[in-house]
């Protein structure tokens, strides 16, 4: 590669690497779910996790069929969610932020594929749903503290949704792309043969 190829290629590259992502907010359920098509439901059932959730939480816990939990600034408590088959582009849930009286709110910030973070919103008072799509996929969303007065956020969630990244290939899409490349392999093949 030439040098100056390499001049130009490094803006882009401090681009890609310095972007963020482009994230949108909904507060209904109903247009976060055709926004995203396809999701998974982690319903937080009192036998404990769907085995696609991964989460890493302070004090967090499933208790009467809902997500349970409180963090604090002070006390550096928070909660990560993860969909552990894929990574995500969207996920949202019916939030509660009233089960001890309206605190300090919560933060929502996702964990992006490749490193960095990105702030989704503040939340709270909320007793509804609250989902986000993001154009750049994230490995997890972490629950902190936000910034209302108080000592605390206790807060519950329940129907978590999260919508992976990759959609799954319709069949006959996948049978077109093989058909093209087969019917492509001779052609290919005449043209890097060596002559003799």
């Amino acid at each position: 590669m030439k040098k100056w190829s390499l001049a130009l290629l490094l803006p882009v590259v401090l681009w890609s690497t310095t972007a963020s992502a482009a994230i949108v907010t909904y507060s209904s359920e109903t247009a976060w779910m055709t926004a995203v098509g396809v999701f998974v439901t982690e319903p937080f059932n009192n036998s404990g996790l769907q085995p696609s959730t991964g989460v890493f939480t302070s004090v967090g816990s499933i208790q009467a069929d809902h997500w349970h939990d409180r963090v604090t600034v002070s006390g550096g408590e928070s909660t990560s969610f993860s969909y552990l088959l894929d990574t995500l582009r969207g996920a949202g849930g019916t939030w509660d932020t009233s089960p001890a009286g309206e605190g300090q709110a919560l933060g929502i910030t996702l964990n992006m594929t490749g490193g960095g973070t990105q702030f989704v919103a503040q939340i709270g008072p909320i007793g509804m749903f609250f989902g986000w799509t993001s154009d750049a996929p994230f490995d997890s969303f972490t629950i902190k503290a936000g910034n209302n007065s108080g000592v605390a956020e206790t807060f519950d969630l329940d129907n978590l949704r999260m919508a992976p990244s990759s959609t799954p290939t319709p069949e006959p899409a996948t049978l077109a792309l093989v058909a093209t490349a087969l019917v492509g392999t001779p052609f290919i093949r005449r043209r890097f043969r060596s002559p003799s």
